[in-house]
């Protein structure tokens, strides 16, 4: 029997984004953005933040190069998703229409966690 495949990083920022959706709380600090926090089925506490302007539905397919990033250094993120769990193990900026950057992620049981919150026939 083998195991099912890892989540991508696209599975991973639509779940997070839909428990934004779902339960996420307006920031009442400087930045903008919202905010949610749940322990996971198995008791891992999840707690994820958006920033930006807005609540998108995903985040873009297109993943930045090296390369990329290193000749647009004065770049700005318009968004930012943070999954912590309870270290940070999901970071993601990126503008509409531009590439992804991925600014920090670490696999782990969080993942099905993640996944499993995300998931609306999970019992509660």
């Amino acid at each position: 029997m083998s195991a099912a495949p890892a989540p991508t990083l696209h599975e991973l920022a639509a779940a997070a984004l839909t428990l934004i959706a779902r339960a996420g709380r307006p920031e009442t600090t400087a930045a903008a953005g919202w905010s949610t926090a749940a322990p996971g089925p198995g008791g891992t506490p999840i707690a994820v933040a958006l920033r930006g302007p807005d609540r998108p539905a995903g985040v873009p397919q297109a993943v930045a190069t090296p390369q990329r990033i290193a000749a647009e250094r004065d770049w700005i993120a318009t968004h930012r998703l943070t999954v912590r769990a309870p270290l940070v193990v999901l970071d993601l900026s990126w503008r509409a229409g531009e590439p992804l950057r991925v600014l920090g992620f670490s696999r782990g049981d969080w993942e099905r966690e993640l996944l499993a919150l995300a998931d609306e026939r999970t019992p509660r």
